[in-house]
């Protein structure tokens, strides 16, 4: 894997996929700011009241780029739905459950499903920093982790809306099981469409999924459905304490 840091403050790491669909080499970027932001620094006036912790991130930052390892496996699957037993089928065998999963998904003709993780590396160095006592940095190497998640997954969708876009089609906003109204236990089901072990993937009978730093997604696509213009709404986000909030729960 390439690995760019183009400036002091935006560094890119390139993804790896596995996958059916063509090869996109997608940058994975770690924005200084969005660390701070994690750690609880909400705005840039707060950052430039830790000089300390800047120095901190910068160091951790210089070796995180090294092991983060971004991945994902994804593909498009069709499927049915019975309204009547609340059930979303797939010629494949596995079903998603609930009334929630099928409003989102009604108007769709398909979906996109994909795993997207940086790796486990990053999480075993803060692993380490925390066993040996220094929260500080093992909470830093959290952060740049999540981080570099919540960017792989935002420039997935756009991709995604691109080929969408292309292909005269709209898009759902991204759904993943234990949000909202989606049981977690659906999970297992996507296992079953999409193979997670090939990047290193596993689900747990607990439903959460190694390595920590992994995300599932699942998009409808169809023509009846517009281009969204953002992957989640945090306005009808129920995570009212979430680092990257960008407005207030409205529900």
């Amino acid at each position: 894997m390439s690995m760019n840091i183009v400036a002091t403050e935006v560094h890119n790491v390139y993804l790896n996929e596995v996958s059916k669909m063509p090869v996109i080499k997608m940058p994975v970027r770690v924005v200084k700011h969005d660390v701070f932001k994690y750690l609880g620094y909400k705005t840039l006036k707060d950052q430039k009241r830790s000089p300390l912790l800047e120095k901190e991130i910068d160091k951790a930052l210089y070796t995180a780029l090294s092991i983060i390892k971004p991945h994902a496996s994804y593909d498009y699957f069709n499927f049915s739905i019975d309204k009547e037993n609340m059930k979303v089928i797939f010629k494949e065998g596995p079903i998603f459950s609930g009334k929630y999963i099928i409003e989102k998904l009604e108007k769709a003709e398909k979906i996109a499903a994909v795993f997207l993780t940086v790796g486990d590396q990053i999480e075993k160095r803060s692993a380490d920093y925390f066993s040996n006592g220094d929260y500080l940095t093992g909470l830093i190497y959290d952060a740049i982790g999540s981080v570099a998640l919540y960017d792989l997954k935002s420039n997935f969708f756009r991709k995604l809306c691109e080929r969408a876009r292309l292909a005269g089609n709209g898009l759902t906003m991204g759904l993943s099981p234990g949000s909202d109204g989606w049981p977690i236990e659906d999970q297992t089901s996507l296992f079953k469409l999409l193979d997670g072990e090939s990047i290193g993937v596993t689900l747990k009978e607990s439903m959460m999924m190694t390595p920590v730093k992994t995300i599932s997604v699942v998009y409808g696509i169809g023509k009846k459905l517009a281009i969204p213009d953002e992957d989640h709404n945090c306005g009808k986000c129920n995570l009212k304490n979430c680092q990257f909030r960008s407005k207030p729960n409205i529900n």
